[in-house]
């Protein structure tokens, strides 16, 4: 099933035992492959009694304490090609166990087979929570490689989920960029030479040993703490991040004493912060650029779609338009400063994965207006009908809300109480109402007169409202069906809702063939036959006025247009929301700051002196202190 869904008809899939009994052969021996791609089960026991092909091992594993793991690994390496690459997921414990793992560690690293190392997040695998690697051999390693490994440790970035994490589509974007590119980033991607790994590690090859991506501690001021202020090195820490929107410090920060600052004296809670900085010109000014990069980006590269349709046709394929947006849009982004080219990388991967399925239907059947959603046709076409919808939706929310003001005054004046934690409806505070007013309508005192009156008053009010909510909501009604006519219309066209209509007039027309008019009952029957038929004749006019009336069908041109505005907007989305989230770190950043040194141990130790001496005095006061 996992091959069918990804598209692959060519498989061979056999049922057992890999290390005990391959059954994978080519001229009776194990075939050799360009590429192996696995996921073996993690700490399986095995055993040698009845093991075949014995020469794919050079090295053998307990046959018990479940360490089986290396045995797949040497499995696959006799099961490649001289030149061929293998993939494969292992637990963190192959890199450092010893005993016979790290004999066969020695084999590994001495015949310069293993061309990198990737370490994942923990809880990415289903029935198990411990962290997992990558592990990649080469047996024709070029020569850039020869006697190095590359180590990526991706362990810190991923998406926590409840029960299992995943990676987002940047961290695999990330992870296969660096890797491919074999790009040495701090903290997060190295090469390690042979001899390191021999002498000075022993065959350990622990990630962290190599590219250890542990967060710097959190610096912590004494004086700070003690008499207040901000010291200077945290607030220069953060130029970084408020260059990228081009903020100046002094926006939150003035000078205190040497070496220190303090926040301004207008903020005076830490929520102030967040509305300084989102207001800031410099920051609007930031996400304006960052939007017309990528309005100017979108010019250029929706014609990229166009060419899509066509792909068979000479035109450019799936994979190559991904390359060549995903380049020119982070030329675009990257230089404006607030992402860099793994985060913009980012905002197209996400774009890409929403949109993907999309494009292979424009590439399947064109511009097809099942790719429009409804909102799309209503803001283009229908959007005076909307807005007629909006007002009826508020009318009613306005009248709701006086009807159950109108209820509480009537529960007032009636004296009705409810069950506790009951909510009382319209209909049953209409029959308090009219039962009071029952009772009292044959008195004829002052005070009864003037009591029925008022209740009389508030039974009406009721009344009013109901009818106004009432009307209101036959008029949403009727004016929502209008408009799913008219999208339907818009949508599909008229043809087939006509032929739905010839259809039942045929039907119509067969039950009245079939009736006697002489028949008293058939006559009945007849007649109200006919003014079925009147109805959905008069439908079938109707329904071509309205279709001229909404401008026919949606042609493909514009269908196109607003499958593209579709597409645009999602990327816009995406880019808002990096944008947003960047501007929570900043945010982040200064408050932590502010919990930090705004209030400094001076000030508590003087708060509790105030608050224990009026305490004292409230005691004193009391009587319970002399």
């Amino acid at each position: 099933m996992n091959m069918i869904l990804h598209n692959i008809t060519r498989f061979t899939i056999e049922n057992g035992d890999t290390l005990e009994d391959p059954l994978i052969f080519e001229n009776g021996q194990i075939r050799k492959f360009d590429r192996v791609l696995a996921n073996p089960p993690f700490s399986q026991n095995y055993s040698r009694a009845n093991m075949k092909f014995t020469n794919r091992f050079r090295e053998w594993c307990p046959e018990t304490g479940k360490k089986a793991d290396l045995m797949f690994v040497q499995h696959m390496l006799a099961s490649l090609k001289p030149n061929g690459r293998l993939a494969t997921i292992m637990p963190h414990g192959v890199l450092f166990r010893g005993g016979k793992e790290k004999l066969i560690r020695e084999l590994f690293i001495d015949d310069d087979c293993i061309e990198a190392i990737v370490s994942l997040p923990p809880r990415l695998f289903y029935g198990t929570g411990i962290p997992a690697c990558v592990l990649v051999c080469n047996k024709s390693k070029p020569d850039s490689l020869k006697d190095k490994i590359f180590f990526i440790n991706a362990d810190r970035e991923y998406a926590e989920g409840k029960n299992q994490n995943q990676l987002r589509p940047e961290d695999i974007e990330k992870i296969d960029f660096v890797f491919t590119h074999k790009r040495e980033l701090p903290k997060y991607s190295r090469f390690v030479s042979k001899t390191e790994i021999v002498n000075t590690h022993n065959y350990n090859l622990n990630i962290r040993r190599y590219v250890d991506n542990t967060p710097d501690p959190e610096p912590q001021d004494v004086q700070a703490h003690l008499i207040g202020g901000i010291p200077d090195l945290e607030v220069d820490a953060l130029s970084g991040e408020f260059a990228k929107f081009g903020i100046n410090s002094t926006l939150l920060f003035k000078p205190k004493r040497s070496t220190y600052h303090a926040f301004h004296d207008f903020i005076e809670k830490k929520l102030t912060i967040t509305s300084i900085l989102e207001d800031d010109p410099a920051v609007l000014d930031t996400l304006t650029r960052h939007n017309d990069a990528l309005a100017s980006w979108w010019a250029v590269a929706k014609d990229n779609f166009t060419h899509l349709q066509h792909a068979g046709n000479n035109g450019k394929k799936m994979p190559e338009i991904r390359n060549e947006l995903l380049t020119t849009l982070n030329a675009m982004l990257t230089p404006l400063g607030v992402f860099d080219e793994f985060k913009s990388a980012g905002i197209f991967v996400n774009w890409w994965q929403q949109i993907r399925y999309d494009l292979k239907t424009i590439a399947s059947i064109g511009w097809h207006h099942t790719l429009i959603p409804d909102d799309y046709f209503i803001a283009e076409y229908f959007q005076s009908e909307a807005n007629s919808l909006h007002m009826f939706e508020a009318i009613i929310s306005q009248a709701q809300g006086e009807m159950v003001e109108a209820i509480k005054t009537a529960q007032e004046v009636s004296g009705y109480e409810s069950d506790e934690d009951k909510k009382i409806s319209c209909t049953a505070i209409k029959k308090v109402l009219k039962s009071l007013i029952d009772d009292l309508k044959d008195s004829t005192s002052a005070s009864a007169r003037k009591e029925l009156k008022i209740l009389n008053d508030q039974d009406m009010i009721i009344k009013s409202i109901e009818k106004r909510i009432r009307k209101a909501k036959a008029t949403l009604k009727k004016e929502t069906t209008a408009l799913e006519l008219k999208l339907e219309l818009k949508r599909f066209g008229a043809d087939d809702f006509k032929a739905d209509i010839h259809t039942q007039i045929a039907q119509t027309d067969g039950h009245i063939a079939e009736l006697d008019p002489k028949e008293k009952d058939d006559k009945r029957a007849i007649a109200a036959l006919e003014n079925d038929k009147k109805v959905l004749n008069t439908r079938l006019v109707q329904t071509d006025a309205l279709l001229k009336l909404i401008d026919g069908q949606i042609n493909e041109a514009d269908a196109h247009c607003l499958i593209l505005k579709k597409i645009f907007d999602i990327a816009r989305a995406e880019l808002d929301r990096y944008l947003i989230a960047e501007k929570r770190v900043l945010v982040r950043l200064v408050e932590n700051l502010w919990e930090k040194y705004t209030i400094a141990t001076y000030e508590l130790e003087d708060q509790r002196t105030k608050t224990l001496t009026k305490m004292s005095k409230f005691l004193t006061d009391l009587g319970y202190m002399e």
